[in-house]
């Protein structure tokens, strides 16, 4: 059943629904950085591995009223749609470390993915929706000035299924021609939408500031890069490929841009002693 949702996620994702605003949450839980990006329509689109493959790029809609995944993925993952057009997917992983357990969600494409496709507005190709069934068991906090918001589980809230979606077919009042539309005009403008599926590389370090300029580890990963590389829970990092860093963030505008395996040099201060340490990145998501 293709279903035609708002996509004016960017004002509607800042909070939980109103009826679960007041939830408490989980007594364990941790909250979880979702590193994101906005799209050119403003959409915030992250990204998932699926069954541990991917990873891929999924824009948040409150609007829609399930994770939507789409066919080509599911092809790909060997994710089978029951006679209702629903799928289970056992390990779904949003990057930052949050993870869902046997997700259930529509394999199908939704019209308004293909026509963001078609006329490449997200600047990435997009494999998916993750909606209200998903969205609603946590609590979200967003700045746009960050590139990271916070996902908190909720204690004892089990959103509603999402009502008339049981089959397939009609229901749409053939809205979905808009998304055949879209991806003509794309190709004809010569748009298409830019896979963006490359691992982000990966450190496996843990940093701390300590005064203005003063950037240091505070752990390492076990087995990680860094830490077959030499990097010590203690290092002060004063550069990063050459390029001097004196907060945090300056660390991580560096870091983020890398690809898996990626050669990457780090300036430590240890012990009085400047060191440069030089590897190359894990993969991450």
């Amino acid at each position: 059943m293709k279903l035609f949702w708002s996509c004016a996620v960017v004002g509607a994702v800042c909070l939980a629904p109103a009826w679960a605003a007041d939830e408490p949450a989980k007594a364990d839980a941790k909250p979880v950085e979702v590193p994101y990006r906005t799209t050119i329509p403003k959409h915030i689109m992250v990204r998932a591995k699926i069954n541990g493959k991917g990873p891929f790029n999924f824009i948040l809609d409150t609007g829609a009223p399930a994770l939507f995944v789409s066919t080509a993925v599911c092809k790909k993952l060997g994710v089978e749609p029951d006679k209702s057009g629903w799928g289970i997917f056992d390990k779904f992983e949003i990057e930052g470390g949050l993870v869902v357990t046997k997700a259930r969600g529509r394999i199908e494409d939704p019209f308004q993915l293909e026509g963001m496709n078609g006329m490449g507005l997200a600047g990435a190709e997009l494999h998916g929706v993750i909606g209200y069934n998903i969205l609603a068991k946590y609590k979200m906090e967003i700045d746009f000035t960050k590139d990271k918001m916070v996902w908190t589980p909720l204690a004892d809230f089990d959103p509603e299924a999402p009502k008339g979606m049981g089959g397939k077919g009609g229901g749409s009042g053939g809205m979905e021609i808009i998304g055949s539309i879209m991806k003509g005009l794309g190709a004809f403008l010569g748009k298409k939408a830019t896979p963006d599926v490359a691992a982000r590389g990966f450190l496996g370090v843990e940093l701390e500031q300590k005064g203005d300029d003063a950037v240091m580890v505070k752990n390492v990963l076990e087995k990680s890069p860094a830490d077959k590389a030499g990097i010590k829970a203690g290092d002060r990092i004063t550069k990063v490929k050459g390029r001097s860093v004196e907060n945090i963030e300056d660390v991580e505008r560096f870091i983020k841009k890398l690809q898996a395996d990626e050669p990457v040099a780090l300036t430590v201060l240890r012990d009085k002693e400047t060191k440069v340490i030089r590897f190359n990145t894990g993969e991450g998501l």
